[in-house]
């Protein structure tokens, strides 16, 4: 006859037969030599810019590189400066027919963006707020040295520590 097991019998169960078995744990040192093992790749900014210094470090390639990239320019004005000679009316008309509308879009766009500054009031706001033309520049570049600063110390913060051994033992 078989016998049904309510609940709190089988929970009892299963804890004493995993209980009985063995434990399971990595061996002394296992965790070291992984991590010994373990490569981080580079940021593919950080590999560029340290391709850019090798190359730059070594003249004959920098100076092939430069020549490369000159004569790519001049083959492409060699080739294409006939044709744009032979085109260049119409490229005198389109550029003045973009010109002369896109100056007109942005025109018609400022005086509006301030017509309506004037009118809702935004202008004297901000007058108040800043002042004099002086303290409104002194505030912008305030606010530009901050966001460079700020650039430079993320790019500090962000910098790949020298002794890669050290980094491994912290986490």
């Amino acid at each position: 006859m078989d016998k049904q097991l309510d609940h709190s019998d089988l929970d009892a169960l299963v804890l004493r037969e995993l209980s009985s078995l063995p434990g399971f744990s990595p061996s002394r040192g296992f965790q070291d030599r992984v991590m010994a093992r373990v490569t981080l790749p580079k940021p593919a900014a950080v590999v560029l810019m340290q391709r850019a210094g090798a190359w730059a470090l070594q003249p004959r390639r920098a100076v092939g590189l430069a020549a490369t990239y000159a004569a790519c320019v001049v083959m492409t004005v060699l080739l294409a400066g006939p044709w744009i000679a032979a085109h260049a009316s119409f490229f005198v008309l389109g550029a003045s027919w973009v010109t002369s509308h896109v100056g007109a879009w942005l025109d018609s766009a400022a005086l509006a963006v301030a017509s309506w500054g004037v009118r809702s009031g935004i202008v004297e706001a901000v007058t108040s707020v800043f002042g004099s033309g002086v303290r409104l520049w002194a505030m912008v570049a305030t606010v530009a040295i901050g966001y460079a600063a700020s650039g430079y110390g993320l790019h500090v913060l962000l910098k790949a520590p020298r002794r890669s051994d050290e980094l491994a033992r912290t986490f």
